[in-house]
């Protein structure tokens, strides 16, 4: 039997781009970026992303063995610190050999740049990659990992998981190579277990190979050959979650279970594309369990005992189904609720026209939020304004809101426009809030107090009272003296 202490994943790494098998798309874009590298205004660097063992570490090498050039390499167990990153990887970025071959800079899982030893490493790397006169190939498992600057700076090449059909016919061949009686059986049984890892592939098969009794009673089928822990990517997990999938629940849980992200990271992904199609009541039956989810999640952090996070992925998978069929027993199909597309949770809804035009009388209401109730403007902006629609279907509150923000007819309408749809109706009210604000003003003018805040006097407790500490006139108003500070409300005194 063969044994070698050469992994096979070494002895067999492709020496030629054509040799790299199942990424044909990715190795032409590869093969085309390294014949223009040196053109004016091309990227010196290529980013390669993909999950685990599709082969992108294998087409760097093979290409710098194709034009000849010498490779210098930082993995994920080197020490990559912006100190190390500049000393080892920026001189060489810049300059040639003696013989001036062309030197080629492989960073490879440039996503996994954390902890103390990588301090400042992406920093420092996005700074090489601008000046850099060297071609540059980065690899990564997950693009939202990488900074906006690098990303900007890198031809960005995408890697797929590699089909069982292709691992198998790999497989095939290193089984032929090494002399291996190996069952047609047994290779396609491990090439679909590596879920599209062929470097996970070859290293089961060597490790077949090296024990002759688990080659016999693989051979004669006897031999149980386990399911391989893969991380699933986010994107497959919400699919699932979201129904693109038909998946039963305990599939979609234990997706989510080995997920390549915390589930403090997940609850943020599953908060943004929770479909906004769902009927209010639907919605709200789902946020019921993110909100409960929630709460897990910080039981975990605060009593350091991690164990919680599986309540609180089972709260997140379940929640999302029951919302699913609750909004289906109302009759709108898993077609018509499910988000066309993901989106991460750092990525802001691209503003309609309307919003633009509306959003300096948003921020000019923040503002007057912020001066009459003492917070900062963000959080004005953030934590009251979107509230005040909802106060403004009151037109008494509204009267007296307006009277004490001082609101003009278009900021008045702005905050109607959600709750009234027609829009002579909101003209008319509009109008009326406007003149009868006017006259509660000129009251105020003679000592006589709101009539919300009256009524509401005992809600003002001390969340009312969180935010009223004087800040500086940019973020909230300059503190004002006397009586009139005295008296200064926040908006909780209107509910």
């Amino acid at each position: 039997m063969q044994g070698s202490s050469v992994e096979w994943t070494e002895k067999y790494r492709p020496k030629t781009l054509h040799a790299i098998v199942g990424n044909e798309e990715a190795i032409e874009k590869l093969a085309e970026w390294g014949e223009e590298l040196f053109k004016a205004k091309a990227k010196k660097a290529a980013l390669l992303i993909g999950p685990a063992g599709c082969g992108k570490t294998s087409a760097a090498y093979a290409l710098a063995s194709e034009k000849g050039w010498e490779v210098i390499e930082l993995n994920a167990s080197d020490q990559r610190s912006e100190g190390v990153i500049k000393k080892i990887v920026g001189p060489a970025s810049t300059s040639t050999t003696f013989s001036q071959m062309t030197r080629l800079i492989i960073l490879d899982e440039a996503d996994n740049l954390h902890g103390t030893e990588d301090r400042g490493g992406t920093k420092a790397i996005s700074e090489i990659v601008k000046k850099s006169t060297q071609p540059i190939i980065l690899t990564a498992n997950d693009k939202y990992k990488i900074g906006r600057t690098l990303l900007h700076h890198c031809k960005l090449i995408p890697f797929q998981r590699i089909k069982p059909g292709t691992i198998f016919r790999v497989l095939k061949r290193l089984s032929d190579e090494e002399g291996l009686q190996i069952a047609d059986e047994v290779l396609l049984t491990l090439a679909k277990k590596a879920h599209g890892d062929l470097r996970s592939a070859i290293n089961d098969l060597q490790a077949l190979a090296i024990s002759e009794t688990r080659l016999e009673e693989a051979n004669g089928r006897d031999m149980v050959l386990g399911e391989r822990d893969i991380e699933e990517d986010i994107f497959a997990v919400l699919k699932k979650i979201f129904g693109v999938e038909a998946r039963d629940l305990q599939e979609t849980l234990s997706s989510l279970y080995t997920l390549d992200k915390t589930p403090e990271e997940s609850i943020q992904w599953i908060y943004k594309n929770f479909s906004y199609e769902y009927d209010p009541a639907s919605f709200l039956h789902g946020l019921q369990y993110l909100s409960r989810a929630d709460m897990f999640l910080g039981r975990a952090r605060q009593r350091e005992n991690f164990k919680f996070w599986r309540y609180a992925s089972s709260l997140m998978a379940g929640g999302m189904r029951s919302a699913q069929e609750k909004q289906g027993a109302r009759g709108k199909s898993r077609e018509e609720r499910r988000p066309q597309y993901f989106r991460p949770p750092w990525l802001r809804q691209p503003r309609s026209s309307e919003e633009r035009r509306s959003a300096p009388i948003q921020e000019e209401i923040a503002k007057r939020v912020a001066t009459y109730s003492k917070v900062p403007v963000s959080y004005a902006r953030y934590g009251i304004v979107p509230l005040l629609p909802i106060l403004f279907q009151d037109e008494r509150k509204a009267v007296d809101i307006t009277a004490s923000l001082g609101l003009d007819m278009p900021q008045i309408a702005f905050l109607l426009e959600e709750t009234e749809t027609e829009a002579r109706t909101r003209e008319e009210k509009v109008e009326r809030i406007y003149h009868d604000a006017r006259t509660v003003a000129t009251s105020r003018g003679k000592d006589e107090e709101p009539e919300a805040s009256v009524v509401i006097r005992s809600i003002k407790k001390e969340e009312a009272g969180k935010y009223r500490e004087p800040v500086s006139a940019e973020e909230g108003g300059e503190e004002e003296e006397g009586e009139t500070a005295r008296n200064q409300k926040t908006l909780a005194d209107f509910f």
